[in-house]
């Protein structure tokens, strides 16, 4: 190794004596300046700590509130690129002075070898993951769970203790105080739907600086320890503000932030984890009530006040005092979570699917009974808690590496805060406080990247605060050039190759930064045109492995070719078409190729196929091929089912009749009844499944299974059309009658359903009633919209017209399959709905 040596030095006060040895040790010029000693480090030396700590000083305060507005992943996205970026300037500063000063030291703390460990099977995890890319950069949107994430939290937890010193600890905690009353402010000011930015920048602020509602509540929860820990140093002894004025001032402050604190968790009651708030408040208070740590006496109530008031929060429950409407947002149950993590583990038990893909894993396992609930479209990205994802993403073996770190923590600062009362640890017991109420959350709570990032730089600094502060022994790893000169070569060899892959990290971030808010720009438009395809198209190149730009830049294609489609004929340009149709299949393909196993890419391409079947019903295969892999990852989902059906249905509608054509439309029935079987409440399955059977003309079960969606959905148009037009092709005794109500309902809500009153006049034309049908279709050019669609439609119903006027007939010509095809004001192949992901709160599946 590079001329390394370890090097011990003591605290004074409470500490055991050392031995001679380590005397000469402390001696040595490898030891820490404490607070206030004159550095002999020369002045770039100096520079570079100032760097360091500015560095850190940022990471503390700008975690919580920093966001830009223009990226379209969002907060999360925004705030992990902020936490990279000061690392990165930490980092090279750090290796900087390494080579100034001749030596680069790390401080060893007793959670070295749990943190390298957890680290080591967090990397094997990833090499071994469904998607190596997804584990190593994070998911879209919070990007927290990646591989170089974890890394980047090992680094910044070596960075903060190697230069930890009671004044730039006091520095980082006040980066934490002053962030912690910006977002209580700020929190305030939004929900109370106060008005405090200009009008230009209202539509790039969020109510939650923090992502969600959940993820702020959390924060919230611990403001008010950092609040109490910041007032009880204010007026501490030794090392608090000197001035009582200036004392009172800042107690004023952190009080009224105190107070804004409690009012904004009342305000978010449902949105806050209370045994978060209990927990860390609890800890607090025990460790003051027990003497322990003495803060000032006049402010000891504080807590304790705190304490009350918030179990009144539980006993008043919610109390509607936002003045603005609050989002809904939805996380899984444990429950729900918990048997999938059973499935992930049974399945892939060391080192499970790899980090960062707990999407797919959701997708995979998640169970039939997920299905009963009203919002089983929902896909989620993370769990309640990180414990139940760990098992899913990184299995058992990476479980205990978490969990093992986690207690190692908890117990070495409870024994740390616990020893050697005669010392006043009063900052290290607030971010013990902080520390636990983090970890309490990470088992329970929605633990998003913010937080994530933040309690984990937290963490770092209460290990070597507690240190500090409980008198414990000051251990350095040293890596030395003043051994020899050729341990100089090799440090300075490193630090080029730091500096190099800094270099290179820094270009990379920027252009996944521009990527991302040139993607954000097309979301934020209005407009979808060509200037949307070349901003897509840069966010693409900028990243190539974004599957998503990719993903969203074919869905534009294909928006474009419809609009063009969509014009008359003599402006229509049928290339352009045909051009804007052929590369909305090459791009989504291209994000297949990047994320075979991900089902949204799968759904994705699965729509767009979907979508350009509408001009070239070749491709219909390719649809039911991709749905089909989308099925294989989400086998519970019914929605992908109706997908395939339908379009085998739409196979079937192009066919010739004969026995295919008849397979066909059976093998669609036999889909239906597969997402019948795994949501048996699915209207939209038992209304595609009466289309299929009246398509082979089982108008008997047709008309029951229509009936069912009917009952499941008594207001859905598209349904109740289906039902009437079931009755109208069967034609027994009373069924045209029943039709005809059906119809006259529904036009009653809505006149102008253009389909529902064209079959009317068809049914009046069955009913030998030919005056009647003369009156609906007379009504029926009035209200049919203009347009090339429009003008066919009316050209068609003049026709009709035209013959009945002239004593024929149009049912022969037309009907019963015509008026059971027509879409009411819907098609009559509705849309499934599509699947949107949700990350994060109150609980789905209850």
């Amino acid at each position: 190794m590079l001329g390394t040596q370890e090097t011990t030095s003591f605290r004074q006060e409470g500490a055991e004596r050392p031995s001679s040895v380590q005397q000469s040790a402390v001696r040595q010029e490898h030891s820490t300046p404490q607070s206030g000693q004159k550095s002999s480090y020369p002045v770039l030396s100096r520079v570079l700590d100032a760097v360091i700590t500015t560095s850190l000083v940022a990471i503390f305060f700008g975690i919580p509130v920093f966001f830009t507005g223009f990226s379209l992943q969002g907060i999360a996205f925004d705030k992990q690129l902020y936490f990279y970026f000061w690392l990165l300037i930490g980092l090279v500063a750090w290796v900087s002075k390494g080579v100034a000063v001749g030596e680069m030291r790390v401080r060893r703390t007793p959670l070295d070898i749990p943190v390298l460990a957890f680290l080591g099977v967090y990397g094997l995890a990833t090499a071994l993951s469904v998607n190596r890319w997804t584990s190593f950069w994070g998911s879209f949107g919070d990007p927290s769970r990646g591989f170089l994430s974890v890394a980047a939290l090992v680094l910044a937890y070596f960075l903060i203790t190697s230069h930890y010193n009671r004044k730039r600890a006091g520095l980082m905690f006040g980066g934490i105080v002053v962030s912690s009353l910006l977002v209580t402010l700020w929190s305030f000011l939004a929900v109370m739907g106060i008005r405090f930015l200009p009008a230009v920048v209202e539509p790039y602020a969020p109510i939650s600086l923090l992502g969600t509602l959940t993820t702020l509540s959390t924060f919230l929860a611990a403001v008010p320890v950092v609040l109490m820990t910041a007032l009880f140093l204010a007026f501490r002894e030794d090392g608090g503000i000197a001035k009582t004025w200036k004392r009172w001032a800042v107690a004023g402050f952190l009080l009224a932030g105190l107070l804004l604190d409690l009012f904004l968790l009342l305000a978010l009651y449902s949105f806050v984890t209370w045994p978060v708030v209990i927990g860390g408040l609890g800890f607090f208070l025990i460790f003051i009530l027990a003497q322990i740590v003495r803060p000032a006496e006049q402010w000891v109530w504080v807590p304790m006040a705190a304490f009350v008031v918030v179990f009144a929060f539980l006993m008043f429950g919610s109390v509607r005092i936002a003045r603005v409407n609050l989002p809904v947002e939805v996380i899984p149950k444990l429950s729900f979570a918990f048997d999938i993590a059973k499935e992930a583990v049974r399945h892939k038990f060391f080192l499970g699917s790899g980090p960062a893909t707990y999407g797919s894993v959701f997708s995979l396992y998640r169970p039939v009974e997920y299905n009963q609930n009203s919002l089983f479209t929902l896909r989620f990205d993370q769990t309640p808690g990180i414990f139940l994802e760990a098992l899913s993403t990184i299995g058992v073996v990476g479980t205990i590496a978490y969990l093992v770190l986690a207690l190692s923590f908890v117990s070495v600062g409870i024994y740390l805060l616990s020893r050697n009362r005669s010392r006043n640890k009063i900052l290290s017991l607030g971010l013990w406080s902080l520390s636990m109420m983090f970890f309490i959350g990470s088992f329970i709570a929605a633990f998003n990247g913010p937080i994530l990032l933040f309690a984990s730089v937290v963490a770092s600094l209460s290990i070597v605060t507690a240190l500090a502060e409980s008198g414990s022994e000051e251990r350095f790893l040293s890596l030395s050039l003043k051994a020899s000169p050729k341990f100089a070569l090799a440090l300075a060899f490193i630090f080029m190759v730091v500096s190099a892959g800094v270099a290179f990290l820094f270009v990379f971030l920027g252009k996944v930064l521009v990527a991302d808010i040139s993607a954000g720009r097309v979301a934020r438009s209005s407009q979808v045109d060509d200037q949307s395809v070349a901003g897509l198209g840069r966010a693409a190149s900028l990243n190539p492995q974004e599957r998503q730009y990719l993903v969203s830049l074919g869905q534009t294609y294909i928006a474009l070719a419809n609009r063009e489609a969509a014009k008359p004929e003599g402006e229509r340009d049928t290339d352009k078409v045909a051009a804007y149709i052929r590369e909305a299949f090459r791009v989504t393909e291209i994000a297949r190729t990047l994320a075979p196993e991900d089902v949204r890419t799968a759904e994705a391409l699965g729509l767009i196929y979907e979508s350009g079947s509408l001009y070239s019903g070749d491709v219909i295969p390719k649809a039911v091929e991709a749905y089909q892999k989308a099925s294989d990852l989400e086998p519970s989902n019914p929605v992908l089912l109706v997908k395939i059906g339908q379009l085998k249905r739409a196979q079937a509608d192009q066919m010739e009749e004969g026995k295919e054509k008849k397979a066909l439309y059976q093998e669609a029935a036999g889909y239906f009844d597969q997402a019948i079987g795994k949501k048996d409440d699915f209207g939209l399955a038992y209304y595609n499944r009466a289309v299929a059977e009246s398509r082979v003309g089982s108008y008997e079960e047709a008309i029951g299974s229509a009936q069912k969606a009917v009952d499941l959905e008594s207001q859905n148009v598209t349904f109740r059309y289906a039902l009437g037009s079931a009755y109208q092709l069967r034609k027994q005794d009373g069924d045209l009658d029943r039709a005809e109500s059906i119809y006259l309902g529904l036009l009653k809500e809505n006149e102008k359903l253009v389909d529902v009153r064209l079959a009317l006049g068809l049914l009046y034309e069955q009913k030998k009633d030919q005056a009647s049908a003369l009156v609906q279709y007379r009504k029926l050019i009035d209200s049919i919209p203009d347009g090339s669609d429009g003008d066919a439609l009316r050209k068609q119903v003049g026709a009709f017209i035209d013959t009945l006027e002239k004593g024929g007939s149009n049912v022969d010509k037309s009907a019963p399959q015509q008026a059971e095809s027509a879409s009411a004001p819907e098609a009559s192949n509705p849309p499934v709905p599509s699947v949107p992901t949700v990350t994060s709160t109150p609980q789905a599946g209850q």
